[in-house]
């Protein structure tokens, strides 16, 4: 199998499942503001990461020794839904900004996701023993 979609595909089955158990550890420390903001700032870093990847096996494809780069417009769309997802984030607790803070912090999900992946090593081929 092609070693870019068991990548992609990985990364984001970890960083749902480490958004979950954060938002069940959040949601009673923190309430519903906290839980909201995490859950909503994780979907957004996984949609904007799994359209990032889909584009980077695109470029991947090409045979030629052009350089390459994800588009322009996807890098301001991924920026547009982090900001409209940080803004909502404000608006879940104004005064406390626990919203915001864990908005953010689930926009990190997806890269904790990646470290942890990178670290591990399961999206590697297996060594077959000889």
């Amino acid at each position: 199998m092609n070693p870019l979609p068991t990548f992609r595909l990985l990364a984001v089955r970890i960083a749902l499942v480490v958004a979950l158990l954060a938002a069940l550890i959040t949601h009673p420390l923190f309430g519903r503001a906290a839980t909201v903001g995490l859950l909503m700032g994780a979907l957004a870093g996984i949609i904007v990461f799994w359209v990032t990847a889909r584009q980077l096996e695109k470029l991947a494809i090409h045979s030629d020794n052009a350089v390459y780069s994800v588009p322009v417009k996807w890098r301001i769309a991924g920026a547009a839904v982090y900001l409209a997802v940080l803004v909502r984030g404000y608006t879940l607790d104004r005064e406390g900004l626990v919203g915001l803070f864990a908005t953010g912090a689930g926009l990190f999900v997806i890269r904790l996701a990646v470290v942890l992946l990178g670290l591990t090593g399961l999206d590697l081929p297996k060594e077959e023993d000889h």
